[in-house]
């Protein structure tokens, strides 16, 4: 609403947000510019200090942020990397990463943000991140409270307050009015069986059926111990996965998992078997002189949901959904927070534009927008997962071609470094293939960056020059199912991703992505 005298935006009264996780934090930031009151409400007592909480039982776990969640956060907290290296949080400057690849082959290095970068645990980010929003003007937190249920108009079009009690209590009951509620509660979000409470139908979900597990084991360093690595990862497959990473105070974690059911152990001996199983040759250089500070802790997933409450065309006024609570990711990926800090961007681009040009049935637009936003994400962690023999998928649109993109992506992965040599040798860090791909997986460029035609030609050209590979038999026998070209091949089974990217400014100014100087197959 404008106020006429001034022709200045007038906020709007309280905006109310259900979880304060990261997705329920960014939600109230970006609120927190156009209400006079955002209210978040939580079910924990929320930790003075950095440390996991009950109402977030991944948050023990290695948890890391893509590149485009740093930028954005970044931008919603001027000083945010800032403030985490001051608590301890490791500095990536000037460090290596370890890729392990699945045939053993390693790469001594993957391309890092230029200027600050950081490594901390869940518990910290999340700290950091809520004593930056409480210190804003107009957001109070409820905590100890349980959310109940919505509540709704007469006729049940408009959502205007929420249901709450003491978390323990059953008696006594509150309702909460606002003019906005945002669900942010996460996996465990009552949301859908409270919609359909109030009479509303909802569209089929996808679900991608991975049966994920993973656990984790923490590390002490001694305070002058030297580091090779400050991260390195062996990709989840067909096989146990591997990431480590450098950590605030000297310490590190260090996750195994699986999908498919193969669950990795959580017995300490076990743990430390399996670990050197995996990737035995490079356990002195990660974990030289470390102890370990606790027992393995472990976590699964049986399936990852991803709603489409957009399609609806009843679709309540005043209710908006967010993080975990609209689509939850595999989080061997990492994806997770990157994905909730681009609804916080969506978000907010969206009730800057409502100022101006109003959309008539706001809440499903910013579901639509939402829904672009996070596409390229739940694509790639869906195609990977369901190359995994025993995972399943099951909605309304069936991802089409799998196997080929999977073949195409071992291929890229086995002759990129091999193609980008030359490229280095001539100065062009900024067109390797590897550069891209890590830009894809940090969400900053379209996967049709990577598979596209024209790179599919160059890698079988340096494959035939190296030596025929099981990868290029098996994708000459797939190939023989498509008649077309390659080029309408990769239009038809890769989505067109280009809304998911057309508001995307990725590189700021002063911000860009560089190539190491060192990075090749060894």
């Amino acid at each position: 609403m404008q106020d006429e005298t001034t022709g200045t935006q007038e906020k709007q009264r309280q905006a109310v947000v259900i979880g304060a996780g990261i997705a329920g934090l960014l939600a109230a930031r970006v609120l927190a510019e156009h209400y006079e009151q955002v209210l978040v409400v939580e079910r924990d007592a929320l930790p003075v200090q950095p440390q996991p909480r009950a109402g977030t039982p991944q948050s023990h776990h290695l948890h890391r942020l893509l590149p485009r969640g740093k930028m954005i956060l970044e931008r919603l907290f001027p000083g945010f990397l800032d403030g985490l290296l001051e608590h301890g949080a490791f500095s990536l400057e000037h460090t290596k990463s370890l890729l392990i690849a699945k045939d053993g082959r390693t790469t001594l290095s993957t391309p890092n943000l230029a200027g600050k970068d950081a490594s901390c645990s869940r518990a910290l980010l999340e700290w950091e991140i809520r004593k930056r929003v409480q210190a804003r003007a107009g957001v109070r937190f409820l905590t100890h409270q349980d959310v109940i249920g919505l509540v709704a108009s007469s006729d049940r079009k408009r959502i205007t307050g929420i249901c709450v009690r003491e978390h323990g209590q059953i008696a006594e009951r509150t309702t909460i009015a606002a003019d906005l509620i945002i669900d942010a509660s996460g996996r465990s979000s009552k949301l859908p069986h409270w919609l359909q409470e109030l009479g509303y139908h909802l569209p089929e979900d996808e679900q991608v059926h991975s049966a994920i597990g993973y656990s984790t084991r923490y590390y002490q360093f001694p305070a002058d111990a030297h580091h090779e690595w400050s991260n390195a990862l062996k990709p989840f497959s067909q096989s146990d996965g591997v990431a480590f990473s450098l950590l605030e105070n000297h310490t590190c974690a260090v996750i195994i998992g699986n999908i498919g059911g193969h669950y990795p152990p959580t017995d300490a001996a076990a743990f430390e078997q399996r670990l050197a199983a995996v990737i035995g040759a490079h356990l002195p250089s990660l974990l030289q002189d470390a102890r370990p500070l606790d027992d393995p802790r472990g976590y699964r997933i049986p399936v990852c949901v991803r709603h489409h409450f957009e399609q609806m065309e009843d679709w309540p006024t005043g209710l908006l959904v967010m993080g975990d609570a609209f689509c939850n990711f595999d989080p061997i990926y990492g994806q997770g927070m990157s994905v909730a800090a681009i609804e916080a961007e969506t978000l907010a681009r969206c009730l800057h534009e409502q100022q101006s040009h109003p959309q008539p049935i706001f809440e499903r637009h910013v579901l639509q927008r939402m829904q672009e936003a996070i596409a390229p994400a739940w694509w790639l962690s869906s195609v990977s997962d369901l190359s995994v023999p025993g995972v399943t998928y099951t909605g309304p649109s069936p991802l089409r071609g799998v196997r080929l993109i999977q073949l195409y992506l071992d291929l890229y992965l086995k002759y990129a470094p091999v193609h980008d040599r030359e490229l280095m040798q001539k100065g062009m860090l900024g067109q390797t293939y590897m550069l891209k791909n890590f830009l894809m997986n940090g969400l900053l460029i379209s996967p049709r960056a990577v598979f596209n035609a024209p790179a599919f030609a160059t890698l079988l050209a340096v494959g035939e020059a190296s030596e025929a590979s099981a990868e290029q038999q098996l994708l000459a026998v797939l190939l023989q199912g498509y008649p077309q070209r390659f080029e309408a091949i990769l239009d038809e089974i890769i989505p067109d991703f280009s809304l998911s990217f057309e508001d995307l400014q990725a590189f700021a100014p002063g911000e860009e992505v560089l190539m190491p100087q060192e990075s090749h197959p060894v």
